[in-house]
């Protein structure tokens, strides 16, 4: 799941935070420099397509609540990019993924194993740069590596599982997702000593940003609602992956839930019983009533933005939240 292609350049108006972006994608470059020629065109493969860098203008921005040396701050940003593509990879395999932002996904160019393979050398590169920034830094970042891979797991055990609760659900996006909005924020306010205050809002601010980000692009995915992360339609509902849309239409109760439980639930699903089944979730209208909690969570971390001082930096945080609502309403 991504939400690397769902925002628009407008939302940064923060004119340092883009000076600084613009040194990004030379620290990328050299960071996924390989020896093997397959492994550095497989490495490469979705940074290449660009994406808006979300996770590092993040960074940056919580960054400026304090004092920082851009080089390296830009080496914190390059790993948290390339911890987010490596997560991306590792999705696409357990996924089986064809298709990722609009393209072919790496598994399906190159199989599962060197997909795999090379989502675990991205992590390593990345854990490379992070152990250049100091051992708390470090710290802060392996902690929520361990929630992304703990979230990964939960998603991977309750595969198939239509009595998923909304609040267990809401766990595994917290931990799989929203710890990689959480983490830039946190780790640009450590890494720029910004006042407690400050770091604390940006953290809240991050893991409220990150599940309105993907409740919004869970719904957007659904035919006929818009395009999310550029996956193949129905993916996840094959793979028992189901978003709270799926749950919700589950959790009505009478007809339509009868019917959805006997579609859901097996690995054999056809193109036509897949499209019953998002026909059954929009009768029900469970992508609006996700689409209302999405914007719960943005108005949230609208709302931690109120400790930090006026001026771009908190502009842009609230330019990003507000372009939620909107892709909400």
């Amino acid at each position: 799941m991504t939400t690397s292609q769902t925002t628009g350049e407008d939302w940064l108006t923060c004119a340092r935070t883009r000076a600084a972006l613009a040194g990004l994608e030379s620290t990328l470059r050299e960071a996924t420099a390989a020896d093997d020629a397959l492994l550095r065109v497989m490495a490469g493969h979705l940074l290449q397509r660009g994406g808006k860098r979300l996770r590092p203008a993040l960074l940056l921005l919580s960054a400026s609540y304090g004092s920082y040396q851009r080089n390296r701050l830009l080496r914190a940003a390059a790993a948290l990019e390339l911890v987010h593509i490596a997560s991306l990879y590792h999705d696409d395999v357990m996924d089986r993924a064809s298709t990722r932002r609009h393209g072919l996904s790496v598994n399906a160019c190159w199989g599962n194993e060197l997909a795999a393979l090379t989502g675990t050398y991205l992590f390593a590169r990345a854990n490379d740069l992070l152990v250049t920034l100091g051992n708390e830094s470090h710290h802060v970042a392996a902690q929520a590596f361990l929630e992304l891979c703990s979230g990964q797991l939960q998603e991977v055990e309750n595969v198939y599982n239509t009595d998923l609760t909304e609040a267990a659900h809401l766990e595994i996006l917290a931990r799989k997702t929203a710890t990689l909005f959480e983490l830039p924020c946190t780790l640009g306010a450590l890494l720029s000593k910004a006042p407690r205050r400050y770091a604390t809002a940006l953290q809240a601010y991050g893991q409220d940003l990150g599940l309105a980000f993907q409740l919004t692009d869970d719904v957007l995915d659904l035919p006929g609602r818009g395009h999310g992360s550029g996956k193949s339609a129905g993916t996840d509902v094959r793979e028992g992956v189901y978003c709270l849309a799926v749950l919700r239409a589950v959790g009505t109760g009478g007809v339509i839930a009868a019917r959805l439980k006997s579609l859901l639930g097996r690995e054999d699903m056809t193109a036509e019983q897949v499209a019953e089944v998002y026909r059954l979730v929009e009768t029900a209208d469970a992508g609006s009533a996700v689409l209302e909690v999405a914007r719960s969570y943005a108005m949230r971390a609208l709302e931690a933005l109120q400790v930090l001082p006026e001026g771009p930096p908190r502009q842009s945080l609230e330019n990003l939240a507000r372009h939620v609502l909107i892709r909400s309403s």
